[in-house]
């Protein structure tokens, strides 16, 4: 009987709170819940090798380079905004609205592999508004020899799926 009170009341606990969320944070978190779910099956249906396709990046403006250089290593760490894109103050707080949803949907989600899922349902936020992203892959080994996988997200000023770790890039698309 206890273990049902504290699972309900975590459940309440979740519903006040999306209840108490903006409007236009509800439509981000419905949204990004069913993307989530949505690319977890599309994960686990279709082979990994076309996800790069389904999944490509449009190019929605042309970036600005500064000093006609791309910018590519912030202390060890690729640059946030590798790449400067004139934004408007509105789409910045867009994608920080976004990375809040995506960020939300991910701790909801029931897949394991959920940075991964994260990142190709924030692509697909990013493209219905048409703001650039890159996806990045890639892997580490852990002091206990086990290699370990990781996918991030990046648009202009925004990590919306951080690195958090020392990662080697394999892929980015």
């Amino acid at each position: 009987m206890n273990r049902f009170r504290r699972f309900f009341g975590l459940q309440m606990s979740r519903i006040r709170k999306f209840v108490r969320l903006r409007w236009s944070e509800k439509i981000l978190f419905c949204e990004s819940v069913m993307l989530h779910l949505l690319v977890g099956v599309l994960l686990k249906v279709v082979p990994f090798r076309k996800i790069p396709v389904l999944f490509a990046g449009r190019q929605f403006e042309t970036p600005t380079l500064e000093e006609d250089q791309p910018r590519h290593m912030v202390s060890g760490r690729q640059s946030v905004d590798q790449y400067r894109y004139d934004l408007s103050g509105q789409e910045l707080i867009l994608i920080g609205n976004i990375k809040v949803a995506v960020q939300r949907a991910g701790a909801v989600s029931p897949w394991r592999n959920k940075c991964l899922v994260s990142s190709l349902a924030g692509r697909v936020m990013l493209n219905r508004r048409e703001i650039h992203s890159t996806i990045s892959l890639g892997v580490t080994k852990r002091h206990d020899g086990k290699t370990i996988a990781h996918a991030w997200l990046i648009a202009p000023g925004c990590e919306l799926v951080e690195k958090r770790d020392v990662y080697t890039e394999l892929y980015t698309f």
